[in-house]
Order: structure tokens, then C-alpha cells, then sequence
């Protein structure tokens, strides 16, 4: 995914960097920032992760439910 991608699918999602964060598991929202202005890309499983979240059905819902569910842990 580009940087601008990263962007668009995070925001149609609804969620913050943070929340995002939370949802793919990374540490914070400065991570996911980097990754939108394109100083740093995700890599391994979270890149096909992300990649395959923008693309099927059903799993943005998962991703903003791992967002709420995580914040309370």
C-alpha cells in the first residue's frame, strides 16, 4: 500500500492513528503517521494484513472492533 493508501483506507475506517495502531497491533500512532507520510513502510504479515483488510469484505468491521476492544485492555 502507498502512504497515501495507508491514509485513505485508515480514515475510511473512522479511526485515529492511534486507534488504528491498536487495531493492526503496532505500539503507537507516531508508527502509523510515518507510515502515511512515507517514512516508513509496514512490512511481513502486517503489510499483507493491511493489504487484504482493504480488500475483502468484513474485515474493516474486525479491524474497527480490535480498535474499541483493545483500547479497554
Amino acid at each position: 500500500m502507498t502512504p497515501a493508501e495507508i491514509r485513505a483506507f485508515r480514515k475510511s475506517l473512522g479511526l485515529s492513528a492511534e486507534a488504528f495502531a491498536r487495531a493492526v497491533g503496532v505500539a503507537d500512532g507516531r508508527l502509523i503517521r510515518r507510515w502515511e507520510k512515507g517514512d516508513r513502510e509496514p512490512h511481513g504479515s502486517l503489510a499483507v494484513i493491511m493489504e487484504l483488510a482493504a480488500q475483502v469484505d468484513g474485515v474493516d468491521d474486525w479491524l474497527i472492533a480490535r480498535s474499541q476492544s483493545t483500547s479497554a485492555a
